[in-house]
């Protein structure tokens, strides 16, 4: 491409002189069309060739004979001044292609997005299909390193390479130091479940390299930890992308932020941020809590051990991300949380023996014993007309938050939603009365990835 821009920034410089000087004067205009056709010419002749302005007065005497041209004609020109012309236009965009109607030079480059995968699981390798399958028209976006929890693959055929077991013990210091020297825009997607990626955030983000993940542990991990990472974004000129941290593919984040960027002021938000949770307060009444449960475990919707999803803990972490994006200075400890585990089921460790039956079976057996509580609860509410729903709150004017099972009027919007649905609700200066509501599914690898996908892009300045 060099073999063309250089040329190409030549001449119009030229042109913009000798415009400037002379007008439209037609010697001058004849001049720089034979210019042009020249410059066209060199890049086919030099091809990929760099060319220097040396090369180019070698090859391309008109360029130097058009400005002494216009520097003789300085005084003439002061003498007789001529309307000022408009100038023919360069744009600078891509592959160069040229038009010599109105010397009109089109040169685009593809902008390039180079992206380091930590965590190759289902949303991890739903991303490297999204991006191989679907990347974006003008832009050259290609996965350039792939990290496993033991291998490491760096370089072309790193998606292959890693799913293969083929590369170097997993290094997350090397993986930034290699992604450092990769080109254009830089970018490191943590996938992953676990808390350890998280401290290197602030190394690769001082580097200069955009980061961006779907995991929840540095958004709602120590305030310390969180102000570092930020303040390290910012002395590397990148960013820390974490839209899909909330409501997986939802706009969750980004709606918050643009709230606050254009002058809103936010005073309240409450959401169903479980997919699990949303599924089992959906479902008819007059079924017993575990039989729920059995269900949306059937169903693939609980983890392996179903206290993970009903302790909130998830929830909390949600919370805690969308009030710290409203300005609260919260940890995970100032946001209380009703657990849906009965007490003595929170410390109950299965034997062996339980574990080789199944721990979620186990478990929605040991439930039973308390399905009266919870049986009670949803009777209440729909005899007063209302349905349960786990929320995560944000009063933002009060700096809480919390996290509890709470009833809703079957006219609200959190009764309204189906299967295993977010919902979001914000309330502020502009959305009041009624508050802008953002709903829809809220987990799954595919709308995951395709979260993690458009922060990518966002980070490639596709869209903002």
């Amino acid at each position: 491409m060099r073999s063309i821009l250089v040329p190409v920034l030549l001449a119009s410089v030229a042109q913009a002189y000798v415009d400037e000087l002379v007008g439209e004067d037609q010697v001058f205009n004849a001049v720089l069309d034979n210019l042009f056709d020249r410059v066209l010419e060199a890049s086919q002749l030099h091809g990929d060739a760099d060319l220097d302005s040396s090369t180019l007065a070698k090859t391309h005497p008109d360029f130097s004979r058009a400005l002494q041209a216009a520097s003789n004609q300085r005084a003439m020109s002061s003498m007789f001044p001529a309307p000022v012309a408009s100038r023919s236009q360069i744009a600078v965009r891509g592959p160069c292609q040229a038009s010599m109607g109105k010397r009109a030079v089109t040169c685009s480059a593809k902008p390039k997005v180079s992206v380091g995968l930590v965590g190759a699981g289902l949303v991890g390798k739903d991303l490297i299909a999204q991006i191989e399958s679907n990347p974006p028209n003008g832009l050259d976006i290609s996965v350039v390193a792939v990290a496993r929890s033991s291998v490491m693959a760096l370089g072309a055929g790193a998606p292959k390479n890693a799913a293969d077991g083929k590369g170097d013990p997993t290094d997350l210091v090397k993986l930034g130091d290699f992604m450092t020297g990769q080109e254009g825009t830089k970018v490191i997607v943590d996938c992953t479940a676990d808390d350890g990626p998280s401290e290197y955030y602030a190394a690769w983000l001082e580097k200069g390299i955009n980061v961006v993940t779907p995991n929840k542990k540095m958004g709602s991990g120590p305030l310390k930890r969180y102000k570092e990472v930020m303040a390290a974004a910012e002395k590397g000129g990148v960013k820390w992308y974490y839209e899909a941290t909330v409501g997986a593919g939802l706009p969750i984040i980004t709606t918050v932020q643009d709230l606050i960027k254009t002058g809103d002021k936010v005073t309240k938000i409450e959401g169903i941020f479980s997919g699990t949770l949303s599924y089992l307060f959906n479902q008819p009444p007059g079924q017993a809590f575990s039989a729920l449960i059995a269900d949306a475990d059937k169903n693939g919707f609980t983890e392996p051990d179903p206290r993970d999803d009903l302790s909130g803990t998830d929830v909390q972490r949600k919370t805690v991300i969308l009030a710290r994006e409203c300005g609260l200075e919260i940890d995970m400890d100032d946001v209380p949380v009703e657990s849906l585990v009965p007490k003595p089921l929170e410390s109950w460790e299965p034997t062996a023996e339980e574990k080789a039956q199944g721990l979620a079976k186990v478990f929605i057996e040991k439930m039973k014993e308390y399905d009266a509580d919870m049986t009670a609860r949803m009777e209440k509410a729909d005899a007063a007309g209302e349905v349960l729903r786990y929320v995560g709150s944000i009063d933002v004017k009060a700096k809480k938050a919390s996290v509890s099972l709470s009833s809703f009027p079957k006219n609200h919007p959190f009764a309204a939603t189906q299967y295993a649905d977010n919902i979001v609700s914000f309330a502020s200066e502009r959305y009041t009365p009624r508050p802008l509501v953002v709903q829809g599914p809220g987990a799954g690898a595919a709308v995951t990835a395709g979260g993690v996908f458009a922060d990518v892009l966002r980070a490639g300045g596709v869209f903002r």
